[in-house]
């Protein structure tokens, strides 16, 4: 379980990917890995190509980073596998965030 921050300078991009399980176990990596970036960029962008199991805490997680930042802001979730992305539209993330 960690959490991996990259920065497209040229694109305005903030890339935070998590890897493994996203629970309850990364909530302060996840927040301070968007935080520092909240003056500067407006473009997040969350890979869950490596996440193998999430749970509320994660949702919750993600739904605070949305409060966090402007409503300018934009939040991309991409690469979750089937069950993953099952678990996003059943919650309706798919109305708060784009998913791709």
């Amino acid at each position: 379980m960690s959490i991996s921050v990259s920065v497209e300078d040229n694109k305005g991009i903030v890339e935070i990917a998590v890897i493994g399980s996203f629970d309850f176990s990364l909530f302060n990596d996840f927040r301070l890995a968007y935080t520092d970036f909240i003056d500067q960029y407006d473009h997040f962008v969350v890979n869950m190509e490596n996440v193998e199991y999430l749970d509320s805490a994660a949702l919750g997680m993600l739904l605070s980073m949305k409060a966090a930042l402007s409503s300018e802001a934009r939040i991309e979730i991409i690469k979750a596998n089937d069950f993953i992305r099952n678990i996003l539209m059943i919650s309706r993330f798919d109305k708060r965030f784009e998913i791709s």
